[in-house]
């Protein structure tokens, strides 16, 4: 098996256990010396400041327990073997658990590895959406 395929299975397995809202599991694949963020603007902290150690587990288990991503599905995994980076395209319906919300979304994840393990989440989504529906911001 080539590298190249061994990071997208991995990725693959990372969000077949985390649509299943499994927080250990995910954890146990991602590993423990990996950092997370949200690209958006400062206000949606502490999700757009890179999180790692406790405050890695601590966002990806409040994104676990949160967003139901059960509706979600994989549209394209990218790998770059030079450069050790997956991007993966996921689209469908999100489901924020508190407040019954649902919508449909695209967004993009953007993971570095190092010695097969992921190090470095990077998440490209629709900031706007996830401020308003966690009340976070208003837009009248």
């Amino acid at each position: 098996m080539t590298a190249k395929h061994d990071m997208k299975k991995l990725v693959e397995e990372i969000y077949a256990v985390r649509d299943r809202g499994d927080v250990e599991a995910t954890l146990a694949l991602i590993g423990e010396n990996c950092t997370f963020r949200m690209v958006g603007n400062t206000r949606l902290a502490p999700f757009s400041t890179e999180a790692s150690g406790d405050s890695f587990r601590q966002a990806i288990t409040q994104l676990i327990t949160v967003w139901d991503l059960s509706n979600i599905r994989t549209a394209g995994i990218y790998v770059d073997e030079d450069e050790q980076m997956v991007f993966a395209h996921r689209e469908g319906e999100v489901r924020h658990i508190p407040s019954g919300v649902s919508f449909h979304t695209e967004f993009v994840d953007k993971i570095h590895f190092r010695d097969g393990k992921p190090v470095k989440i990077v998440e490209f989504v629709d900031t706007l959406q996830v401020a308003e529906t966690t009340k976070m911001i208003q837009v009248a």
